[in-house]
């Protein structure tokens, strides 16, 4: 028989060659209680991390740590795999005790780090990043991970410096490029970032994926910027307020058939759906911004509705309430419908952080290893304001915060009337950004919340006999807090019991409120 020493040499000669399946084949639970070492029991759990089995990972790191205590490597993969599983505390606690036992462990600080962060605490994950760095200086994930944070507190002068130092450490590196353009374009150095995003598009093997058609679509956006300065300034007026109308609460309600909401739920690989601006059912849709801007048209003659109008591409638009509004008769009656029925729909309640960071994981998961850190900003949910004889209000907002708004409207559409027939399609896209944030008073009753993507990078689908035009984000089971079921939906007790059994079981026992709704639905 061989020596432990010998069997642990041959086990990591193994996972070396990517044997993980001849891993845990060759380490029987029979040849561990023999030996009873938790080197061995470490070497298993990697292998069942590497073919995705987190939960027998778990279960062997444990066992490492019973028999050696101060195992740091199982300590550190045990918190990786925390990680994944979003148990965060589990995994602090899990990198503190490696902290503990190996003061000097670069890699307990970085990944300790990621945690902070993906709780959005930004200053202790900068912290641990630093210490990470203090201790190696060459530790490029480290600084990538810290220009991330940087970015995220609009330092961009850091995350500048912190990329520069990543291609100081590996100049073949690529994604800095990227990350490093961003905080160029932040920063208004628009041809410093261009010629980033172009380095970025030149060493990336990947040329058509999401991250390479996003950076050319910036460097398309910048060279607008440089070259049109009504386009520049009207963009600087664009961010502004959707940055006054981010929505920030824990979680969004949407409204939707029970057909879909079976399709969503029960269907194996459903995909929460977003449809592009011109195919949302109401058709004044995208209509009160350029009310508002009377003196913006893409036709000089306005009155004439004989003339051709140029087609402008428009983004896809997800429409949502807030989570108070999950069983409301009005919106039970306009959007709860089931094949023209009204309050014979559903109300989905997700939570927002956890929806945005499953889209943020899924674009990356075509990509190479390395793309994990790039920064990526685009999914954000926005409240609607809605237009009340020539002023906008914002349900919920502070009256300052509805002045900037007002304020910033009327700038804009002094700052429109310059605009030069030559761009005003060019100018109709800008603002088809934030056209769909608007709505007519006769709606202020929905306080919707709205998420707006452009679409680059999703590939479209095309449904050509509806027609429409629609993009596929994740499964939103996952984020799914909570289902209410129609006051008027037919065996609603039957769908409460299929819909909570199905996701428990597919899930690891998720646990989703189902709530029926008995509002007194006439």
């Amino acid at each position: 028989m061989n020596s432990t020493k010998q069997l642990i040499e041959k086990v990591e000669k193994l996972f070396v060659k990517e044997k993980h399946q001849e891993i845990i084949d060759l380490l029987s639970n029979e040849l561990l209680n023999e030996y009873n070492n938790a080197r061995l029991y470490f070497w298993r759990g990697a292998a069942y991390e590497k073919l995705d089995n987190l939960n027998k990972a778990i279960q062997n790191y444990n066992i490492a740590i019973e028999i050696n205590d101060n195992d740091v490597f199982a300590y550190n993969n045990r918190g990786v795999i925390w990680h994944e599983k979003e148990e965060w505390d589990k995994a602090i606690k899990d990198y503190n005790k490696v902290i503990e036992i190996d003061p000097d462990n670069s890699m307990a600080y970085n990944n300790r780090g990621n945690i902070w962060y993906e709780k959005n605490n930004l200053d202790k994950a900068i912290e641990d990043y630093s210490k990470a760095i203090q201790i190696n200086p060459i530790y490029q994930e480290a600084f990538q991970n810290r220009g991330l944070a940087w970015i995220e507190k609009k330092e961009f002068n850091k995350a500048i410096k912190d990329y520069s130092k990543c291609l100081e450490i590996d100049p073949k590196s690529i994604n800095p490029y990227y990350n490093r353009g961003s905080a160029w374009k932040e920063r208004g150095e628009f041809k410093k970032a261009i010629e980033d995003y172009r380095k970025y598009l030149k060493l990336t093997p990947q040329k058509n994926n999401y991250w390479a058609k996003q950076a050319k679509a910036n460097i398309e956006e910048l060279n607008h910027k440089i070259n049109i300065p009504a386009y520049n300034n009207i963009t600087n007026i664009v961010e502004q307020i959707k940055d006054l109308l981010i929505f920030k609460e824990d979680c969004i309600t949407h409204y939707t058939s029970l057909s879909t909401t079976r399709i969503l739920i029960l269907n194996e690989n459903s995909k929460f759906r977003l449809s592009e601006g011109a195919f949302l059912n109401d058709t004044s849709e995208g209509r009160a911004l350029f009310d508002f801007l009377d003196n913006f048209h893409l036709t000089e003659n306005i009155t004439d509705k004989t003339i051709a109008e140029p087609f402008t591409e428009k983004p896809f638009i997800g429409s949502f309430v807030p989570k108070i509004k999950h069983d409301d008769l009005t919106l039970w009656r306009m959007y709860g419908k089931e094949s023209g029925t009204e309050a014979k729909g559903c109300a989905l309640t997700i939570n927002r952080e956890k929806f945005v960071d499953a889209i943020q994981q899924s674009i990356k998961k075509d990509a190479i290893t390395e793309e994990s850190f790039l920064s990526n900003t685009d999914f954000t949910f926005y409240s609607v304001a809605y237009l009340d004889k020539g002023n906008f209000i914002i349900p919920g907002a502070t009256k300052k915060k509805q002045k900037e708004l007002n304020d910033l409207m009327k700038k804009l559409s002094e700052t429109v009337k310059n605009v030069t027939d030559k761009y005003k399609v060019l100018i109709t896209e800008k603002l088809n950004e934030i056209a769909y944030l608007f709505k007519s008073a006769d709606y202020l009753f929905e306080h919707e919340v709205r998420l707006i993507i452009d679409g680059v990078g999703f590939e479209k689908g095309i449904d050509n006999e509806t027609p429409k035009v629609y993009v596929e984000l994740v499964d939103i089971r996952p984020a799914l807090e909570q289902i209410t079921l129609g006051p008027k939906i037919e065996k609603a007790e039957e769908w409460a019991a299929t819909f909570n059994y199905y996701i428990k079981q597919n899930y690891n026992d998720k646990d989703t409120d189902i709530v029926i709704s008995h509002l007194p639905f006439k």
